[in-house]
């Protein structure tokens, strides 16, 4: 999973650099943005502070730094050098695309290899020119891929009931975190449920994985932990999300290293027959159910 892809896309990005991203299609790494596709209208700034996190957030950052710069240039005493820097940086703020004019906007990403589509949905920036009369390259955010663009590949051999949770954990990550979070949540529910570990809750269904799965339940904990805070709170970002997607990754991969170990039996019993069954002192077989055990 390349962490440092959706942390730069988590916010507004100049729809000249939008990066590449890997296609829902072919899982190929060839989406690009189609700028000739991109359609939009104009949004009232009032109800975007009032529906939309990620611009809300922003604007709250911007007015910081500006009032920032203008606290440094009362105190500067008329002492030049730290004037200027202080009076550059609020231009800078001035003209920096989140104080630009908002829109709403519809386009379409074109895969490279499959030649299929997804459709996209969000905001773009116009910035203000400033002191110069050149035009300044708009910023997009994109709230909604249609359809969902994976955050990380999800190998066939993961259970379908996981996958259509992570999809949606995927979905709500470009516009609403705490909820990406919450669905991250169930499906390791689902994933403890495959397992076959028993438990009257999911800590408890964690706890006991441990007995078979240490490393996976280790990385399960923190995780159900972030799920809890989407499900009954609001203090997860992007960041936090993939984070917990990396990890949540690796404890999928069991999934490929089981599929591995079944498809070799037929190898290992040529094997074992040949240097005499007999003389094997470790069981090969596939793992057994969990009991329950109680904890809190």
């Amino acid at each position: 999973m390349d962490l440092n892809l959706w942390k730069g896309i988590s916010s507004f990005v100049a729809i000249d650099k939008y990066p590449t991203l890997p296609c829902p299609h072919c899982n190929k790494h060839s989406l690009m943005l189609d700028r000739d596709s991109v359609q939009t209208r104009i949004a009232p700034q009032k109800v975007l502070l009032d529906a939309n996190r990620k611009y809300r957030g922003e604007k709250q950052k911007q007015q910081q730094s500006s009032q920032k710069s203008l606290e440094t240039i009362r105190k500067s005493n008329g002492t030049w050098l730290p004037l200027l820097a202080a009076v550059y940086s609020a231009y800078q703020d001035s003209v920096a695309a989140i104080n630009g004019t908002p829109f709403l906007f519809s386009g379409f990403f074109n895969c490279n290899e499959c030649k299929h589509h997804v459709s996209a949905t969000g905001l773009l920036l116009k910035p203000v020119k400033g002191l110069s009369d050149v035009e300044k390259i708009p910023h997009i955010k994109v709230d909604n891929f249609s359809p969902t663009v994976p955050i990380f590949p999800l190998s066939s051999n993961t259970p379908k009931i996981i996958g259509e949770e992570l999809f949606d954990a995927f979905k709500h990550f470009h516009f609403d975190p705490p909820s990406s979070a919450s669905k991250l949540r169930r499906a390791i529910e689902k994933f403890c449920d495959d397992m076959q570990v028993e438990g009257s809750n999911l800590n408890r269904k964690v706890q006991n994985l441990a007995k078979t799965h240490p490393e996976e339940a280790a990385y399960l904990e923190p995780l159900k932990l972030v799920g809890n805070e989407g499900t009954h709170g609001s203090n997860v970002d992007e960041l936090d999300l993939l984070y917990a997607f990396q990890m949540f990754q690796f404890v999928l991969e069991l999934y490929d290293r089981k599929a591995r170990f079944e498809s070799l039996q037929e190898t290992y019993d040529k094997l074992a027959n040949k240097v005499g069954r007999e003389r094997l002192q470790l069981a090969h077989k596939k793992e057994q159910v969990v009991e329950a055990i109680e904890t809190d």
